[in-house]
């Protein structure tokens, strides 16, 4: 990029203005540059005591924003393997039912790109946080449409026309 800065004066000797020409690069984002970021996500729906259908939300202890029981998939598992593993860990309970809905691209909130396998499925038992996992939540589709702010890209753009149609 090149930038031209107007003379705030001219010099006594140059017969016409003199301008500076400042080059510059774009900044770059080093993660933007590397393979995506590669995770598995799963989407735990319930219908609650007055037939509304409720979606398991969490959000990870060093992160604002809600996303769903996941995480990266590690270089020796499927996406499937990673969604079951992430769940036991995050969770304290083993999804079944898993399905796969679709693969997403997006950007994270800190702008590193990243692929997203969607899952659905059940699960069964108490769940309550572990590991990374600071709060969970069951919220209505509208409720989370109601609170963008506390979503991510990812969501907004992906999941969540996803969820509308379960």
């Amino acid at each position: 990029m090149c930038s031209i800065i107007a003379p705030k004066r001219q010099l006594a000797h140059a017969k016409a203005p003199t301008y500076a020409i400042v080059w510059s690069m774009p900044r770059v984002d080093s993660n933007l540059n590397n393979k995506p970021l590669l995770v598995s996500a799963l989407i735990v729906t319930r219908v609650d005591n007055h037939g509304v259908t409720e979606v398991l939300n969490v959000r990870a202890k060093n992160k604002v924003q809600y996303g769903f029981p996941g995480g990266k998939i590690e270089s020796d598992e499927t996406p499937k393997q990673a969604v079951i593993r992430e769940t036991i860990e995050e969770l304290g309970v083993r999804p079944a039912k898993t399905t796969l809905q679709g693969l997403y691209s997006s950007l994270t909130p800190e702008g590193r790109k990243i692929d997203m396998y969607v899952f659905t499925g059940s699960i069964s038992g108490d769940i309550s946080p572990q590991a990374e996992i600071a709060e969970l939540h069951w919220l209505t589709y509208e409720q989370m449409l109601q609170n963008l702010e506390l979503l991510t890209p990812m969501t907004i753009e992906h999941v969540l026309p996803l969820i509308k149609n379960l």
